[in-house]
C-alpha cells in the first residue's frame, strides 16, 4: 500500500475537517497517511519514503493561507518529483455557475504561479459558511459578498456546502490511480488531472 503526506492551510476548520475525511477514506483502503497543518513545523524527513501528496487550502478574499504558500514554494522541487494533488476549498465551488467556475479557476491560476508548480490534480472542493465563527466584521462582509453572489445570509446559523461523498470518491480514485502508476507522473495530460479538475 502507498504511503501519503496530505498537507492543509485552514482559516475556520472546514478544510481540516475536509482533510479528516479524506485521511479517513484513504486509511480504510489500507494507505498509510500523515496529515500535516502548515502553520505548525513539520520535519525535515516528511517526505522520505512517500508515493504521492494531497495538498488541501482554503480561499479567503482571493487567498490561500500564507503558511500553505511559503510551505510549498519551500519544498516544491521535492513535491514535483511524485504525484500531487491540490484541493481548492471555497464557496464559488459551491455555486454551480460559469462566473463561479471562473472564479475559481483564477484564484487557483493565481496560486500556481505564486508557489511556482502545478499540482497533477486540481479539484475544487465547495466549503461552509461558518458565520457563528466569524468574528463581527468578517461576518458581515462575508454576509455581503453572499447575499451578491445569491447565497445564504442567515448570520445565525453555519451552512457546509461540501460534498463529502464526491470527496470519497476522488480519494479512492486517487489511490487506485496511484497503485495503478505509481511513476511519478506531472502535468497536463499526465493521466492525474481527475474528471471535475479546473
Amino acid at each position: 500500500m502507498a504511503r501519503i503526506v496530505v498537507f492543509f492551510g485552514t482559516t475556520d476548520g472546514q478544510t481540516a475537517k475536509i482533510v479528516r475525511h479524506l485521511a479517513e477514506v484513504l486509511r480504510s483502503g489500507h494507505d498509510t497517511v500523515d496529515v500535516f497543518d502548515t502553520r505548525a513545523p513539520i520535519p525535515s524527513s516528511v517526505f522520505r519514503g512517500v508515493d504521492a501528496a494531497i495538498i488541501a487550502g482554503s480561499v479567503r478574499m482571493g487567498k490561500f493561507q500564507r503558511a500553505l504558500v511559503a510551505f510549498l514554494r519551500q519544498h516544491r522541487e521535492v513535491l514535483e518529483r511524485i504525484p500531487t494533488a491540490f484541493l481548492a476549498v471555497s464557496l464559488s465551488a459551491a455555486r454551480d455557475s460559469a462566473s463561479a467556475r471562473r472564479e475559481v479557476s483564477k484564484t487557483v491560476a493565481r496560486f500556481i504561479a505564486e508557489i511556482g508548480f502545478t499540482p497533477g490534480t486540481l479539484l475544487p472542493i465547495a466549503g461552509a459558511l461558518l458565520y457563528t465563527k466569524y468574528g463581527f466584521f468578517t461576518r458581515i462582509a462575508i454576509r455581503l459578498i453572499s447575499k451578491m453572489a445569491g447565497g445564504d445570509t442567515d448570520t445565525s446559523r453555519d451552512y457546509e456546502y461540501t460534498d463529502w461523498n464526491a470527496l470519497s470518491d476522488f480519494a479512492r480514485q486517487f489511490a487506485c490511480r496511484l497503485r495503478e502508476s505509481p511513476a511519478p507522473l506531472q502535468g497536463p495530460g499526465s493521466g492525474w488531472r481527475a474528471d471535475a479538475a479546473l
